[in-house]
């Protein structure tokens, strides 16, 4: 098909885009089968949004999971 190609820096639809790989987020499923991400972030500083409009291209407080079987992630590795 000739529109299968989406331009450069878009997400498929229904993706969270970086809320789906980020340590801050935490998914709520509703009973309607809806699915919002909080991001945990919004509790502690005013600049994150609650619920932020999807999907994310771009965030500052953005830390992606550590894969399995490494913890800490980016505190163990910068000595903390």
């Amino acid at each position: 098909m000739m529109n299968d190609r989406r331009p450069a820096g878009q997400v498929p639809a229904g993706s969270a885009g970086l809320c789906g790989r980020c340590r801050h987020v935490q998914s709520v499923r509703t009973g309607r089968g809806g699915q919002f991400f909080l991001c945990r972030l919004s509790f502690t500083d005013p600049r994150f949004p609650r619920y932020p409009p999807t999907p994310v291209l771009r965030c500052g407080g953005f830390s992606p999971v550590a894969p399995e079987g490494e913890e800490g992630g980016e505190e163990e590795a910068a000595g903390g």
